[in-house]
């Protein structure tokens, strides 16, 4: 599955960019402007100014909290034409092999740009629905009831 493949890729990339700092080739892998959304707001990240306050900002919650591991891990993807990629994946941060965070699914579409993909937006379930995201939370789970619950 290239989309798949594509796009794991690319998760690994922004991972190592994200967890070694490097501003520039990160910079590089986002569309401008950059779409995040939550179950709380829409976000958009309109200048490059802004991107590096949630980039530093980002980094420093991971360090604060000894993130040895940001993992992202493909769950589906799809090719809709030549230059977009839609995606899922569940990210996973861990301390020296202990988790920080539950596992929690994100969207993702990627767009072709001369021969580099971009994120043009993500969609997830973390519940901050601020740039930069600077505590992680997940969105509280409903309780579906079904109608035998009632």
């Amino acid at each position: 599955m290239e989309a798949g493949r594509i796009l794991q890729s690319y998760l690994d990339r922004v991972a190592v960019t994200v967890m070694t700092g490097d501003w520039e080739t990160y910079a590089d892998l986002i569309c401008m402007p950059f779409h995040l959304v939550t179950h709380a707001g829409n976000i958009e990240v309109s200048t490059l100014e802004k991107l590096r306050q949630g980039f530093d900002d980002f980094r420093q919650t991971l360090q604060i909290q000894q993130i040895t591991d940001y993992i992202r891990l493909v769950d589906s993807a799809a090719q809709l034409d030549a230059g977009l990629i839609s995606g899922r994946y569940v990210s996973h941060l861990l301390s020296r092999g202990h988790r920080v965070l539950d596992p929690f699914y994100s969207e993702i579409t990627l767009r072709l740009e001369g021969n580099q993909w971009r994120a043009a937006s993500i969609t997830n379930a973390l519940a901050n629905s601020r740039w930069p995201l600077t505590v992680f939370q997940l969105a509280e789970t409903p309780s579906l009831k079904g109608p035998e619950d009632d």
